[in-house]
């Protein structure tokens, strides 16, 4: 999945989350009925930087 700058698809991607990767999400938003989760990598290539991921795609 895409880590994002914001919380939908037309914002930039700020690199590829694969399985596996863990990730903090501290907030959620809800543009147009789509769930986003706000937070932080926590391990994997992309670890320490934060972002937005679609929330239906994490694994709580």
């Amino acid at each position: 999945m895409n880590l994002r700058t914001g919380p939908s698809t037309g914002y930039t991607s700020l690199g590829i989350l694969t399985k596996g990767t863990t990730f903090t999400h501290y907030c959620l938003a809800y543009p147009k009925g789509t769930n986003w989760a706000w937070g932080k990598v926590t391990s994997g290539a992309n670890k320490g930087k934060t972002g937005w991921v679609a929330y239906s795609y994490l694994n709580l």
